[in-house]
């Protein structure tokens, strides 16, 4: 990922040249939050770069990774893009690539092909969507292998490096060593990647794939020849071949993903530099690489691009120390999307960078682009983004995929203990010929006494105070020395993160102070609003843990719906009643619980 920036620094220096240009999007002010905005990182597992840990023990490895993924949340980012694909071996179970040696204990230890005992790309998924994170598998396309620790001749299946090294083209290093690359000139070898990506989004529950080294290599000694076989677009330029090679990955990739499953998202990371730079030396994605990246966009064959900006911000005018130049780099990109998604990435594992993490982030805010990435996990656990994350955000929904809003969420319920408030609910009702009923959950939390309108609450993402992908939150707000009534409101999102109608309840938190005087009776309230349209709020009191079963009846006596069945704390709670789908009418509401029990009416008026 690194190499061509190097190159490019080495020449700059070399050089010694930059001409300074004022970049439009650079401010001093630092804009709030967005609601809306991506942000990620990549955790790298080549060489075991950031995971897993030179270990042989899976258990240490589970652990690992469980914790990569739990202080992701906890630093406010909102998805992992995970590399799975590094070397031509895999991090989950395939029929197609070899298991990676780093799986079973490391360089010169482990074993290529080797059963690590569990697979390591279902474990992130399911622990990603549980905390309400994306989870994106990261796969190095033309990258076949660097050392030969990454192959061997005996695994099942075979390394692509011995079952078809007529693929593969080798390209000596500076630094000694040779790489082997995969040539995109070969139509089998498009076609043997695009299967591989297919069998991951056929069998994981993926929200995108992420591809890295969507790129040649260099220029490859026998594309003279492989041009006059290969070239089905009858080009004359060398260039323009070996660009329209990747392209037609890139629309193959794109195509059989979306036939298999037309809501996981196609992304990639390629070169810093497109085609222009502010007048410093630069290694083009477009003319070195022969990564058409923006063409990608243009066609509508990736969802998102996410360029490596892996430089500082330089000062208005300074010299070749500070060229090329960030900003000016999130001006050239984040003006021209071409219709789709671009989040920026920055490169905080320079010395020179870190420092301006934070920076960098507001001047990314200040431009078009609705997101960011960080190169890589290792160079974020010490948490560099200052108050960057102070509030959540939601990854921003992507229109030219499917926008339907997702129904409310059912059955909500909320107990108070002490200051402990735990609400659960039930997931939306599935839209008619959905086949993706998916969904997260925002949770958002205000004093009663501050809330003017429920809308203003939900604008706000101050207010956030969880995103999962479970149904049920336990939050501890401080009541002080005073009790306190909250509401909350629980909206649900849509796969393609659109938000849908919140429902809310309020709970009144009880100081330490007040914990005595909790109502020790057995009550069942009035339903608010009554009349209602389509739902209502209903209150009880119990005095005693216990079961407790809350019904609505029809006047005929038939169930229309169970509201609570389940064991509940001593205090106060409170019910959603939802009635979507029922005609106007009087209906009867029943509380039941350790042999007492008490009905009320309510109508419900369309």
């Amino acid at each position: 990922m690194r190499n061509f920036l190097l190159l490019s620094c080495i020449a700059l220096l070399y050089l010694g040249m930059a001409i300074p240009v004022q970049a439009q999007v650079i401010q001093n002010e630092s804009p709030e939050p967005p609601k809306k905005e991506f942000r990620s990182f990549w955790l790298a597992t080549a060489g075991g770069m950031d995971w897993p840990p030179n270990t042989t023990n899976a258990n240490t490895q589970r652990e690992a990774l469980r914790d990569i993924i739990h202080n992701t949340k906890a630093m406010g980012l909102n998805a992992v893009v995970f590399q799975v694909v590094p070397r031509g071996d895999a991090f989950y179970e395939s029929e197609r690539l070899p298991w990676s040696s780093f799986l079973t204990g490391g360089p010169n230890v482990g074993i290529p092909g080797k059963d690590p005992g569990w697979d390591p790309l279902a474990f992130a998924i399911e622990e990603a969507h549980k905390l309400g994170l994306e989870l994106h598998a990261w796969y190095n396309v033309y990258m076949a292998n660097r050392e030969e620790y990454d192959r061997s001749p005996d695994s099942d299946p075979p390394h692509v490096y011995y079952s078809n090294p007529e693929w593969i083209e080798q390209v000596p290093q500076s630094g000694g060593g040779v790489w082997n690359w995969i040539n995109p000139a070969i139509p089998e070898a498009r076609e043997w990647i695009v299967g591989n990506v297919v069998e991951i989004v056929e069998n994981y529950d993926v929200d995108a794939v992420h591809f890295d080294f969507i790129r040649y290599g260099t220029n490859y000694e026998r594309d003279d020849s492989l041009m006059q076989v290969y070239n089905p677009a009858e080009l004359t330029n060398m260039s323009d071949w070996r660009r329209e090679n990747i392209n037609m990955f890139a629309r193959d990739v794109y195509a059989a993903v979306k036939d298999v499953k037309p809501w996981v998202k196609v992304g990639s990371t390629p070169v810093g530099h497109y085609r222009t730079s502010g007048g410093w030396a630069a290694g083009y994605g477009y003319s070195q690489y022969y990564q058409d990246s923006r063409r990608w966009a243009e066609e509508g064959v990736h969802d998102y691009v996410a360029p490596q900006l892996y430089w500082d911000i330089g000062a208005p005018g300074d010299g070749g120390s500070h060229a090329p130049r960030f900003e000016w780099l999130v001006d050239d990109w984040a003006n021209d999307m071409r219709g789709r998604h671009y989040y920026l990435g920055t490169g905080p594992y320079r010395v020179e960078i870190k420092p301006q993490i934070s920076a960098q982030i507001d001047t990314i805010r200040n431009s078009p682009a609705p997101g960011h990435m960080h190169f890589s996990y290792r160079n974020i656990l010490d948490n560099p983004f200052g108050d960057s994350y102070r509030s959540l955000a939601i990854v921003p929904p992507m229109p030219w995929m499917s926008m339907r809003i997702p129904d409310r969420v059912k059955d909500i319920v909320h107990e108070v203990t002490g200051n402990n408030v735990t609400i659960t609910w039930e997931e939306p009702t599935p839209g008619r010929g959905e086949t993706d009923p998916f969904f997260r959950y925002v949770i958002y939390r205000a004093k009663a006494s501050e809330v003017i309108s429920d809308q203003a609450i939900i604008d706000n993402q101050a207010f956030i105070v969880d995103i999962t992908g479970e149904r049920t939150f336990t939050d501890q707000p401080d009541a002080g020395t005073e009790s306190e009534d909250y509401i909350y409101y629980v909206t649900a999102l849509s796969r393609n993160n659109v938000e849908g109608d919140f429902v809310k309840v309020e709970a009144s938190v009880v100081s330490a102070e007040d914990q005595g005087l909790v109502a020790k009776s057995f009550e069942l309230e009035q339903n608010y609003p009554n009349p209602f349209n389509p739902s209502t709020e209903i209150r009880f009191t119990i005095p005693a843990a216990g079961q407790v079963q809350l019904t609505v009846f029809d006047v005929l006596g038939r169930e229309v719906a169970v509201l609570v069945n389940r064991e509940l704390a001593a205090g106060a709670h409170t019910a959603t009643f939802d009635a979507a789908g029922l005609t106007s009418g009087i209906y009867l509401y029943r509380l039941e619980t350790a042999g007492q029990h008490m009905t009320r009416k309510m109508m419900l008026v369309k």
